[in-house]
């Protein structure tokens, strides 16, 4: 029988809106307004978005959109900057809402309250594989934590392991699901930030929702930077100390790396100058994709060895990295590029790192406007040649988000936390 289409009721929609008036309730009321013109039935998920001057207010946000809305579920948190849209508001007053109509998409919330250091890595992942709701039809978990009070070097290995496993016939191990998400950035001391889910408000902690069913999850991790120099073993470290690269002290290569960039490459070190690790060191040839980046955090002359944000061991495979906006956006047009081989999304989720807003762009609505716009048709050549600019009350898909202290996402099937990141979810109807 030739497949049915899909009406209203049964096809995944969503709907995104801002507000920046300062008084919360209002803003809180705007956006819903916002959102019932546009989604015109209950959502079955609310995310929430608020700069720091919300935060104090995040219950009475809550009650005032589920009165408005009807919405089942709703999870919310605090950041620096929020994004609808192709905008994005930094260091002021906003609320982003991202409306989501999952229908016969199971919804699971949860919150991860301890991790026991006294449990073995299988012990964790199997506590959090029934904490999140991980089944044999999870699509996605989208996980938010607070910084200052989450174990990350132990949880995001243990949520990677969390989901179920499928072994291949040629041995890889594949898992189920994906997992993205970030961390609040709001405040930068312990309890300044809030997260909510469902009406309960914290300060700390970790949360998120589990989606399973008939739902497809896309993500695109774009780390946005650009190898120099050529991929090195480490033959010596300790913890997260690098003390040497190719048998030679790791400061007096990186010296020497650096030493050999052309001028316009040099200008870019006051962004950073970032290591990649090879995550697959099975691969006979590294690119895009490959490597997993960590700020180099100093190097000292006396032992020659180079600290990163990273443990590391003998035997990895690593490149020096530069990190700059033509890179950045290069990186993310491409893979966006792969994804307008499928169908349009019914929306966006984006975390973008607060070292990739305006300060970095000299556009802070970059990664937004990219992400909002990807699955418009190009215009023709007719109306590129007009001088004006229609508008389309239907262009760009529904977007919301915010910058983090950190982004979440995978790379080659694993769940890494990152930097100088956009990780973005694109949901879409199964095909």
């Amino acid at each position: 029988m030739p497949e049915q289409p899909h009406t209203e009721s049964d096809t995944i929609k969503m709907a995104s809106a801002m507000s920046t008036r300062q008084d919360p309730i209002d803003a809180a009321l705007q956006v819903s307004d916002r959102i019932k013109h546009q989604l015109g039935s209950p959502p079955d998920l609310l995310m929430v978005f608020a700069s720091i001057h919300h935060a104090r207010k995040m219950g009475m946000i809550a009650d005032t959109l589920r009165d408005r809305l009807s919405s089942s579920n709703m999870l919310g948190i605090t950041a620096a900057g929020v994004m609808s849209g192709p905008n994005a508001i930094e260091d002021a007053p906003a609320l982003s809402v991202l409306a989501c109509r999952f229908p016969g998409v199971g919804i699971n919330p949860f919150w991860i309250d301890h991790l026991s250091p006294r449990e073995s890595a299988q012990e964790r992942a199997a506590k959090l594989s029934d904490c999140i709701g991980a089944t044999d039809d999870m699509r996605a978990t989208l996980f938010f934590a607070d910084p200052f009070s989450v174990p990350l070097v132990n949880l995001i290995p243990a949520l990677s392991a969390s989901r179920v496993q499928v072994v291949a016939s040629s041995g890889r191990v594949d898992h189920i699901g994906t997992i993205i998400g970030g961390m609040a950035s709001a405040g930068n001391a312990p309890n300044t930030n809030t997260l909510l889910l469902n009406g309960e408000v914290r300060n700390e902690g970790a949360m998120g929702v589990t989606l399973s069913g008939p739902i497809q999850v896309d993500t695109i991790v774009s780390q946005g930077c650009r190898p120099i120099g050529m991929p090195m073993v480490i033959t010596k470290a300790r913890g997260n100390l690098i003390i040497e690269l190719a048998g030679n002290r790791a400061v007096d290569v990186i010296r020497d790396i650096v030493h050999e960039l052309n001028e316009t490459d040099k200008q870019l070190l006051a962004t950073g100058l970032v290591l990649g690790r090879v995550i697959n060191e099975n691969k006979s040839h590294f690119g895009r994709g490959d490597f997993l980046l960590r700020n180099i955090m100093g190097g000292d002359e006396t032992s020659g060895a180079v600290a990163v944000a990273d443990l590391v061991h003998a035997g990895q495979t690593v490149q020096l990295h530069l990190h700059d906006q033509q890179t950045a956006r290069e990186d993310l047009s491409l893979l966006l590029d792969g994804q307008r081989l499928y169908s349009k999304p019914a929306g966006a989720l984006l975390i973008s790192c607060t070292g990739r807003g305006q300060g970095f762009f000299d556009d802070h609505t970059s990664d937004a406007n990219a992400i909002t716009y990807a699955f418009d048709p190009k215009p023709d050549g007719a109306n590129l040649a007009k001088s004006g600019k229609e508008v389309d009350p239907q262009a760009g898909i529904p977007l919301a988000g915010f910058f983090a202290a950190g982004e979440i996402g995978p790379v080659d099937g694993q769940i890494f936390q990152h930097a100088h990141t956009a990780v973005t979810a694109l949901f879409r109807q199964p095909e």
